[in-house]
């Protein structure tokens, strides 16, 4: 990697919120932007290192003595990378093994010079920046490439939700082809992050029957808003025949618990011919500490179909044969999942990639991180529509399922944000308000 310093601290930091019709950026410190990379990212490289130190005997096992070197290399290439986002210094060509290295000098040699640093950049470039960089160190170690130094949180995750796993596989069983189940199942998805919490903690009525997609919902929507719905649309498009390629292409989001629900949705439009493939798009490195990748899949679907329970082992056995079948399908690998560029720049990016989606009946984009790349990391007009800020990517029937986690909004009712802004000024980062967009190709 080559060596581009700025001085220390002159950046020009601006005392206040992200404002209208700009990028995010951590330049504005009443940022959500701001504060993750101030705060959080240094916190991502530290627990990092303790994962590498923890799992240090077990390397050592597997790869002999000579890992430590490569653990000793990777170390000291996060504290390095640490300092260089706290003094805020410009970006850094790649020159190792990274096999998108390409795209990503191209990327970074085009940015306007005052662009190119940690706090002056585009938050969405800065944080993906950042974490391609962490990877970067084990790509070009002698053993380590190919470590996953974030599976241990998303098996965990799915590990303490073993209840709420077991609920929701027994209320999913053979249910009746409609809008109103569909919905249920969207909103199960949308707000899985807290479902085993709120599961654990709720108070059901005398009478309620958890095996009931019902009751289940209730717990889902519990002090949960959605902001826009466009789900009736949704069904529409999913009902419609095509009859040379009924394929729904799902952008994957996190793993763990939420990767569960993203299967039942997935399993549920298989099943009712709403779809006769599905194709799960990842990501082909460990990417924003919980980002689902290629390995997390089949470590998820080989833990179900080993789990005591009789309906949690024959909901893998099912995913496994639905795979097998090609019902299921892993999409070919891209590394423009985990670059920096916005959506709208596919097509001349990617154009494989493009293609693919545009084959497709229907694609799902789920997740905020997906919602930040198809609205370019920008500041939008909160009533602004869909489409508009898509800015020309439509390469399919395309919808847009998130919950809300930073500043970057659109189509909203006139007026809404800045009603939510005086009854919940952290209306945008709590996670508490969703979306379900949806706009036709």
């Amino acid at each position: 990697i080559s060596s581009q310093v700025e001085k220390p601290g002159s950046v020009d930091m601006m005392d206040g919120p992200t404002p209208r019709h700009s990028l995010l950026s951590g330049r504005y410190k009443h940022s959500f932007a701001y504060l993750t990379l101030r705060s959080r990212m240094p916190g991502v490289m530290q627990q990092i290192i303790q994962k590498l130190h923890s799992d240090s005997e077990k390397l050592q096992n597997k790869y002999g003595e000579d890992v430590l070197k490569d653990i000793k290399m990777i170390v000291d290439a996060m504290e390095r990378l640490k300092v260089e986002l706290h003094r805020d210094r410009q970006f850094q060509l790649f020159r190792g093994n990274e096999p998108d290295k390409i795209e990503w000098n191209a990327f970074l040699t085009e940015l306007p010079k005052h662009k190119k640093s940690y706090f002056r950049a585009c938050w969405l470039h800065a944080e993906c920046y950042l974490y391609r960089r962490i990877y970067s160190s084990f790509e070009n170690s002698r053993f380590l490439n190919g470590y996953d130094y974030f599976d241990h949180l998303k098996q965990e995750d799915l590990a303490i939700s073993v209840n709420a796993m077991k609920t929701l596989a027994r209320a999913t069983r053979k249910l009746a082809k409609s809008f109103e189940i569909f919905s249920k199942l969207l909103h199960i998805n949308l707000w899985s992050n807290r479902f085993e919490i709120q599961l654990s903690s709720y108070e059901f009525a005398e009478g309620d029957d958890l095996d009931d997609i019902n009751v289940l919902v209730r717990v889902a929507d519990l002090h949960r808003v959605l902001l826009v719905d466009d789900s009736v649309a949704m069904w529409n498009c999913l009902m419609k025949p095509k009859p040379k390629n009924d394929v729904v292409d799902f952008i994957c989001d996190n793993g763990g618990f939420e990767f569960f629900t993203d299967m039942l949705l997935l399993e549920y439009m298989l099943d009712n011919n709403l779809a006769n493939q599905v194709r799960l798009h990842v990501k082909s490195i460990p990417w924003y500490i919980s980002d689902l990748t290629r390995n997390d899949v089949e470590w998820t679907i080989q833990y179900l179909m080993e789990q005591k329970d009789p309906e949690l082992s024959a909901l893998g056995q099912k995913w496994s044969r639905l795979m097998s079948l090609g019902k299921i399908v892993i999409a070919t690998e891209s590394y423009f999942w985990t670059g920096p560029q916005p959506y709208f720049v596919m097509i001349e990016m990617d154009f494989d990639l493009y293609r693919v989606i545009n084959g497709a009946k229907m694609a799902i984009f789920k997740g905020d991180l997906n919602y930040r790349k198809l609205l370019g990391d920008f500041i939008w007009d909160s009533a602004e529509e869909f489409i508009t800020c898509l800015r020309g990517f439509r390469p399919t029937n395309m919808c847009a399922l998130r919950a809300v986690k930073c500043e970057v909004v659109c189509g909203l009712p006139e007026g809404m944000a800045d009603a939510l802004l005086l009854k919940d000024p952290m209306w945008m980062i709590s996670g508490n308000y969703g979306l379900i967009q949806y706009t036709d190709s």
